[in-house]
């Protein structure tokens, strides 16, 4: 187990403290900078009573100042609860509960969330300078999308970045810093291990804003400004990024690697290319929100030998891949097929406010070696070929939509409560390497529903990336022979 995570980013911090830690919009912050903001940030903290246990959403897009917020939080033994402040107030409410945040900390320029909590903004919290740190039990709290149409907060412990961060640091074994782009998306895991893994390096971590980390031609152009070699970002925008060095003819030659997460990975013709003419390492990452990543498969090499779609690879860190056969843990025999169950240091802490998700996700468990092991069962089929894992499908209608994980029954919930509509239906389909959401509905008798206020309603209710591309009225919606909706048909009409 690594040393706690706060201990080892100050120290880290420490060794480099002329070193860039951070660059947004152009300039340049030292690890000097990063310690004293953080340290005043959690000054403020503890002096309005934050501390180990506590919860506080931190309220603002990717920037220096949100990166010194989140340390700062760290410092004072906090969680951090990260929400895009584009996600509608509704679902930032609902999150915000049942997270228990103590506090809002939010950047100038972001609304007041008027949650009926303590908001500050991020200059405002500032207090005398606190070196003091403390280790408390959550680390930071993801949005994942709910079956029953609430959306879920999980909570993840310090070791699990602790641990990752220094694995990334011991694979690293290119010939420079790994300073890498800051560019994922607040709500997506990715965000914090890019941070943690480049700060115990003492390498520099790259701001991109929401608008140019949506262009890709543009992100080609901020890598070479800045030197980046080392990317994280979701399978949609390599494609992206690959497509855009392509038809511009454009080299990074300061990229040494890639990693890729959130979906399963294609290796198509332009990914072959982009890779090959910069000689990359791609690494596809795989983990729940619940663990985050548990493992990995590098691609190194001759690109015409890379599979068009890559295995999940091996475990990372102390992450235990197991199946349950026959009420007990065991590892997989080679060849088998079975929901994969994580045990380790990786796995999370459970759902907050949600006791029986909680028990039926989270269990101790019998090994066959006699032992009990803490576990998350993911509810992913995935296959053993005997030394890598390969993921296959989900068990239940869980989707996986840019990165993100949706459940169908949170997005059919806002339908529902459309004026009009009798039962809906969302389902996912492929849109090239892709998933996009379509939704099916049938209304009341007599009634005629808007399709445009079923988009409008599912705009002002959830997240951009929960929203279906399209809806389409059926007379009735099909039915299995055990009378559950037959999602299969419903993607078969497109």
């Amino acid at each position: 187990m690594s040393a706690p995570l706060i201990r080892s980013l100050i120290e880290a911090i420490a060794r480099n403290p002329e070193a860039v830690a951070v660059v947004d919009d152009g300039v340049s912050h030292t690890y000097r900078e990063l310690a004293e903001l953080s340290a005043e940030i959690a000054g403020g903290l503890a002096e309005r009573g934050v501390g180990p246990g506590d919860v506080v959403d931190v309220h603002g897009t990717r920037s220096w100042n949100r990166c010194a917020v989140v340390l700062g939080v760290w410092r004072v033994g906090a969680g951090v609860l990260s929400i895009d402040p584009a996600m509608p107030p509704a679902w930032t409410g609902k999150l915000v509960s049942g997270a228990g945040c103590a506090m809002i900390l939010r950047d100038g320029d972001c609304a007041p969330v008027g949650a009926g909590i303590p908001e500050h903004t991020f200059a405002s919290i500032r207090g005398a300078k606190r070196d003091e740190v403390a280790t408390g039990p959550v680390c930071y709290v993801i949005p994942t999308s709910g079956s029953t149409g609430e959306p879920k907060a999980v909570a993840v412990p310090p070791v699990v970045l602790a641990d990752l961060g220094h694995w990334h640091l011991r694979r690293w074994s290119h010939d420079r810093p790994p300073n890498t782009l800051h560019m994922s998306s607040i709500g997506f895991d990715m965000v914090y291990e890019d941070m943690v893994a480049t700060w115990l390096a003492g390498a520099t971590l790259i701001v991109v804003n929401d608008h140019d980390r949506l262009d890709p031609f543009t992100l080609l152009d901020i890598i070479r400004e800045h030197d980046a070699a080392r990317l994280f970002q979701p399978v949609v925008g390599l494609h992206g990024l690959a497509t855009a060095a392509c038809v511009a003819g454009e080299k990074t030659p300061s990229l040494r690697e890639i990693s890729v997460a959130g979906e399963q990975l294609v290796i198509n013709d332009e990914v072959r290319k982009f890779c090959a003419d910069g000689a990359l390492t791609l690494v596809n990452q795989y983990g729940p929100s619940e663990t985050h990543v548990v493992t990995q498969y590098r691609l190194t090499g001759d690109v015409t030998n890379w599979p068009d779609r890559p295995p999940i690879g091996t475990a990372v860190v102390d992450a235990e891949l197991l199946c349950h056969v026959d009420g007990q843990l065991r590892p997989f025999a080679p060849g088998e097929t079975r929901e994969l169950i994580i045990a380790g240091n990786c796995v999370g802490i459970g759902y907050f406010g949600d006791d029986e998700l909680t028990a039926e996700k989270f269990r101790k468990v019998g090994h066959r070696d006699g032992g009990t092991r803490r576990c998350y069962f993911s509810g992913d089929l995935v296959r053993f070929d005997g030394s890598r894992f390969h993921f296959l499908s989900r068990l239940d209608d869980q989707l996986k939509v840019n990165g993100y994980r949706v459940e169908p029954g949170e997005v059919e919930a806002v339908l529902a409560g459309v004026a009009g509509v009798r039962r809906a239906a969302v389902v996912g389909v492929k849109a090239g390497a892709s998933t996009q959401l379509v939704a099916f509905y049938t209304s009341v008798t007599g009634s005629v529903v808007d399709q445009d206020e079923l988009a409008r309603a599912c705009a002002s209710g959830l997240p951009r990336f929960m929203v279906p591309k399209q809806f389409t009225e059926l007379d009735a919606l099909p039915s299995t022979r055990n009378g559950k909706i037959d999602r299969a048909k419903l993607r078969a009409m497109f």
